[in-house]
């Protein structure tokens, strides 16, 4: 709608219709009510208004940013003929699997390379499905893989107006979870674990949420397809409100060469002979993958090259002003010493992208092109060649045959609990990137940790991996972080009006604040006296990354 204030025509949505006088209409006086002046046109579906109210609610945040996400990106639609053709629906093992589960809500763990939308040809066959992906790109492909099945596709929010009229599948980025899906049947959300489905402003809600709450709202069934389920959805499988299936296939996953770091003569270098023996040919494409994040480094022990990790979350440790080492993860320091070889000498270990870009043009066969924002698209058309850059190089480039993580030990042992999902995320993009041909090296110190050995054969046995994430969720509870308790991350000024008795307060590296407390309404009642005590504070409830 719109209505004047203070001589200028603004955008609002009406939320709730009532008469002056009832309960929570009364707060404005008569005289001073504005008529609306116009209709804008479509803006939140009638019955999600209340879900997106609670969203804002419980993630601490203005209603506003939250309407705007769920709105329709224009202001007048036509509605037409509902158009439905259900579509081909492939002998598959995601579609046998589907075949098998009668629950309403389920957690579905697909590999990297097996298709998830055979998920979405399945439940179709039952009415209209909504999709939502962590991606642009991935929803315009899925949309036309659907098309070559058969199905009618929406693709929002450009076909905001299809969708409303009717569809077998209405499919489209994170905020594709509020998109109008008449008689819907399902909703589909792929690489659930993927932090992309979280919004960036502020309130930073996550799709996956949204659509399991949307799915009760509508009875409609939640599919939450994964390759690594998130702790989210594992808390839904233990309280069986979701039942967790595995969709296990040897073609799922491409094959995983470890190179060991320690075996390169200097010290140092990331120049690894594996890595030195592929860029030499010209006929396949590489791409060399390295993060430089802000202060994160690694300390390895100069004499055995011993990564220096914490005894008790096994995290990467880094130096203090003084003489000792400090864990960013259990807030603890340590003494100097090397746990392997008890030598108190370390080697900081650095790598640039460009430094080590002119050293591996030195042997390649082909030119090394190190890409970053300014790099052009024409220069990453050309398939063949060998290129450099952060992960970001993972979603400039479609298809290539080889993908090197140049320090796999960076990701997996950052001074975080949630590195090692991270890092697997990371792994989980470039299986994507190189296809059941194409080959992953890992390159690492630690060639017998645990997670390493379970990436390296889980093409033929997930045991290992398994192994990790209990080995992961005892971590979790051993230092009462979610999946146990409630989490958020406080940028600005505290006051010291607030009670923080029910609540722990640690203060990280970065200057901000990570409140814990038991319950989840605990944790959103302290936010919000946080937040009407003091505007100087950003509030990122649930962080992907802590």
């Amino acid at each position: 709608m719109r209505v004047d204030l203070h001589g200028r025509r603004v955008a609002g949505w009406v939320i709730a219709l009532g008469n002056h006088g009832e309960h929570g209409f009364s707060e404005v006086s008569v005289d001073r009510l504005l008529p609306l002046q116009r209709h804008s046109g479509h803006g939140v579906l009638s019955h999600l208004v209340p879900l997106a109210l609670d969203v804002a609610a419980d993630y601490v945040g203005p209603r506003r940013a939250v309407l705007q996400s769920a709105s329709a990106p224009k202001m007048s639609y036509s509605v037409g003929r509902a158009h439905y053709g259900k579509g081909q629906v492939p002998d598959d093992v995601v579609t046998q699997a589907m075949g098998k589960v009668s629950e309403q809500h389920v957690v579905l763990r697909v590999p990297p390379l097996v298709s998830a939308l055979s998920a979405v040809l399945h439940l179709v066959q039952q009415g209209p499905v909504l999709v939502v992906c962590p991606t642009v790109r991935m929803a315009v492909v899925g949309a036309a893989s659907l098309r070559r099945r058969g199905c009618s596709v929406a693709l929002v929010p450009d076909d905001w107006d299809v969708a409303l009229s009717g569809v077998d599948v209405v499919i489209g980025a994170r905020s594709a979870v509020w998109a109008p899906c008449p008689n819907l049947s399902a909703i589909v959300v792929i690489d659930e674990h993927d932090e992309s489905l979280r919004e960036e402003r502020i309130p930073t809600w996550n799709a996956r949420e949204v659509a399991y709450q949307r799915a009760k709202i509508e009875d409609a069934r939640c599919i939450l397809t994964s390759p690594l389920p998130s702790v989210e959805a594992g808390v839904l499988a233990r309280d069986k409100t979701v039942d967790l299936i595995e969709v296990k296939s040897n073609e799922g996953w491409p094959q995983v060469v470890i190179a060991d770091l320690n075996d390169v003569p200097v010290a140092g270098s990331l120049a690894t002979s594996e890595l030195l023996q592929r860029i030499r040919n010209s006929e396949h494409t590489i791409l060399c993958v390295l993060n430089t994040k802000g202060r994160a480094r690694l300390l390895a022990c100069r004499q055995c090259r011993a990564i220096s990790r914490c005894p008790h979350c096994q995290s990467a440790l880094s130096t203090t002003d003084g003489d000792e080492l400090f864990c960013g993860v259990c807030n603890q320091t340590h003494e100097a010493i090397c746990g392997e070889c008890g030598r108190t000498s370390f080697l900081v270990l650095r790598a640039g992208i460009s430094r080590l870009r002119e050293q591996l043009s030195k042997s390649a066969s082909a030119p090394v092109v190190e890409v970053d924002a300014k790099t052009s698209f024409d220069e990453l058309s050309d398939h063949k060649g060998i290129f450099i850059g952060t992960e970001a190089l993972l979603h400039r480039v479609n298809r290539a045959d080889v993908v090197v993580l140049l320090d796999f030990d960076t990701e997996m042992l950052a001074p975080r609990v949630t590195a090692s999902r991270d890092a697997i995320a990371l792994f989980i993009r470039a299986a994507r990137v190189v296809g059941r041909n194409g080959i992953i090296v890992l390159q690492t110190r630690h060639v017998q940790h645990l997670l390493i050995r379970a990436l390296e054969t889980l093409a033929n046995d997930s045991s290992l991996l398994d192994e990790w994430e209990n080995q992961d969720l005892d971590t979790r509870k051993m230092l009462d972080l979610p999946p146990f308790s409630s989490l958020a991350r406080v940028e600005g000024e505290i006051t010291s009006d607030i009670s923080f008795t029910n609540a722990s307060v640690a203060q990280v590296p970065d200057g901000s604040y990570l409140i814990r407390t038991k319950t989840k309404e605990d944790l959103r009642q302290l936010m919000a006296q946080l937040k009407e005590s003091s505007v100087r504070v950003r509030i990122d409830m649930s962080p992907v990354r802590y």
